[in-house]
Parts: structure tokens; sequence; C-alpha cells
């Protein structure tokens, strides 16, 4: 037995160099310390894109310095530049090219992850090692700069534009949006261009969400910067509490009948807390004859759809224009579901797609941002990003 184990350890860490070692013929994804290079991405796993390849953390870590800038690309478009000045490492260049030369080669049986985390840990030790994992340093003195305009290598591209009552400026291909007092504003989602299988979006408009007469509800007031001021009554935990609502609507065409419309409210890649928040509550039992075990059961199985921890914990509901929400209109002051697939019956249309944020989620004076995101057939259809500022009553 001993000699067994002696020749499945020898196999393996044959198996893990040739997979992994950063000294191979294989390509290297992991760019280096003073860089800035756009739109590069490692290898594609499933429909998410490797992201800061050579970063220290997973994909572009919350440690790296971001920043949103806009480029003008016609008299009345912007194209969004999403940069993030990474810390960076020989050790986390390594573990990168180990994983994506492990993804890319799609080895069965191993788990890439395992594989290269053990690697770093066994050249540089465990604390440097966990500390690398989840994002941390130490770092070199110069960072990697990564610029993205768009989500994956062959993605659409989201076009901006300037929101009612302001104009853009452009200097040297940088733009902005500025009222006639000088105000700078945001820029608003516009539509995606490029890409294959997206529909095609018009009229797009994001803010405050009010309901009419009849009970329907659609977005009374464009804005980004949403006031949660707990002007609303939603259900929670079988009491109704303070809340408030915003969402976006649009037409569209161009879409597949019959399949579903996917919307959430998180990024792609969730940061190492989120990770672990997730992996936790995975782990746990659920005891679904319990109130509390039927919830986390609920949890676990939206996880295990692949969606993130942010998508199942927010309230999302989207509604076709003309008719009532998917499931029957929510009576005043209901909380709307949390459905992981919307129908579309047709190729075109009209969508309204409402949320709410409970106001005891953060303190007075508290701001949390919300990037929210539809897709179909696994292709982009809008975006937005909301600002929630938490005021108080």
């Amino acid at each position: 037995m001993p000699h067994r184990s002696r020749v499945r350890q020898a196999v393996l860490a044959l198996f893990i160099l040739s997979v992994c070692s950063v000294s191979g013929t294989g390509g290297q994804w992991a760019r280096q310390p003073g860089e800035r290079v756009r739109n590069h991405f490692g290898p594609t796993v499933g429909l998410v894109a490797s992201a800061c390849r050579g970063a220290c953390g997973g994909g572009c870590p919350s440690s790296c310095e971001a920043t949103v800038t806009y480029e003008c690309t016609a008299p009345d478009s912007l194209r969004r530049v999403r940069t993030y000045s990474c810390g960076t490492h020989a050790a986390c260049r390594e573990h990168d090219d180990c994983l994506d030369r492990c993804r890319e080669r799609a080895a069965r049986g191993l788990d890439c992850d395992a594989v290269c985390h053990k690697e770093a840990i066994q050249r540089y030790g465990f604390e440097n090692a966990t500390s690398w994992i989840g994002g941390g340093g130490p770092f070199g003195a110069t960072p990697i700069t990564f610029e993205y305009t768009r989500d994956t290598p062959q993605g659409p591209e989201p076009v901006f534009r300037c929101p009612g009552g302001s104009q853009p400026a452009c200097s040297g291909g940088a733009g902005r949006c500025v009222t006639s007092a000088g105000l700078e504003v945001s820029p608003v989602f516009d539509r995606y261009v490029g890409g294959t299988g997206t529909a095609r979006v018009s009229g797009f408009r994001s803010g405050r969400v009010c309901r009419d007469g009849a009970g329907v509800p659609g977005v009374c007031e464009e804005a980004i910067d949403i006031d949660v001021r707990g002007d609303a009554r939603c259900e929670q935990a079988g009491a109704s509490k303070p809340c408030s609502w915003y969402g976006f609507e649009f037409d569209y065409a161009n879409a597949s009948p019959g399949v579903p419309l996917v919307c959430s409210t998180s990024a792609a890649d969730e940061d190492f807390l989120g990770g672990v928040v997730k992996r936790a509550l995975t782990a746990m039992p659920a005891d679904r004859s319990t109130e509390l075990g039927a919830a986390l059961g609920h949890i676990q199985g939206e996880l295990g759809r692949g969606r993130s921890l942010t998508d199942v914990l927010s309230g999302i509901k989207v509604t076709p224009a003309g008719g009532a929400p998917v499931g029957g209109a929510p009576p005043a002051g209901a909380a709307p579901g949390v459905p992981p697939s919307v129908p579309v019956p047709t190729a075109r249309g009209h969508l309204v797609v409402p949320m709410y944020e409970m106001a005891d989620t953060a303190a007075p004076g508290s701001v949390l941002v919300r990037e929210v995101r539809c897709t179909q057939n696994g292709s982009p259809v809008v975006e937005t990003t909301f600002r929630l500022h938490f005021r108080g009553r």
C-alpha cells in the first residue's frame, strides 16, 4: 500500500507539472508588472471569461483600484471603460497561468483550483498563498493595469448616452455628460452593439418606480441615484417593512420567443468574502421540514443553478407590457419574487423590471451600488447601475 501511494503521488506530481508548470511551452495569460492592457482575458470557462490575469486574487479582486471612465465614440454615444490597477506578485502570475493552462486543456477528473492552490502553498507557504488567493499581498512595487469595455472576448459592448438635460463633452477621446449649468452627471445605458444572438433594445429608462392607478408599475422618474426612504411597504420574513422601489423598462426586438430572460443583481465574479459565505451556505444541512430549513433549501437550490449569492438575496420581478407581472400582479405593498427565469413570449415587446430595497438594509448615510443585468441565451440584453442612498425616515 505505501508503494501504491507513492506511485499515485508521483503520477499526480508529473501531471501537475505537465499541466501547470510555468516553465513549459504552453501559453502564458498573466500580464507583467507595469503593463496596461485592454480587453485581455484568459480561457473562457462556461460563459465566463477569466479577467485580470496576473492580479493577486480571483478575477479582478476588490483589492484592485477600480475606476470607470467614458470615451466618446460618436456625437451622442459613449463607451464605458472599467479600469483595474491590480497588485501582482510572481506567485500570483504563476498561479493564474497554472489555472488557465489547466482549464484550457479541460483536464477531466482534476480540480484545477485545488491543484494550483496546492502548488502555490508548496512553493510560497500557506500564509502567503492564502493571502494572495484572497486578493491580498504582499505585492511587488508595480501594479498591472487592465481595461475592459466588454465582459467576454467576443461579447457585445454596451453603448451609453447622456441623460435628458445633459450633453456629451469630449476632449482627447475622453467623454463625460454635463448639464447646461456645468454639472457632471452619469451616462446611462442605451443598448448593446456587437455579439451574436442578442436582443435589440431601445427606449431604455431606469430610475424610481411608481404604480399607476391599475397597479402596473413603471419608471416615473429617471435616475441612477435612488433615495431609499422606506416610502413603501414590502413583505419580508412574514412581516411588512418599509422599502423603496426602483427599476427599469425598455422596448425590445429580435428576442427568442419562449426563451426566458434572466435578471441578476451582481457582477460575474463575487468577492472573496462573498464566495466564502456562498460555500458555507451550500455546505449547511437543510431540514426542509422546518421553515428555516425550507428557506435554506431554496437558497441552496438557487446557488446550485449557478446564481450568485447577491442574485438569490435580491428582489426582482419582470412585467410584460400591457399585462400583469409574471405570476400575477402583486398586491399593494407586497415584495416581488426572485424568479430564476422570466418568460419572453414574443420576439418584440416592452418589459418593466421593478425591484425593491428594504429601508433597513444599511444604516442611514450609507450608499450601496447595485449593478443589474438581464440576459437571454446567456447573451446580455440590458444592464444598468443604481446607487442606493439610505436616508433614514
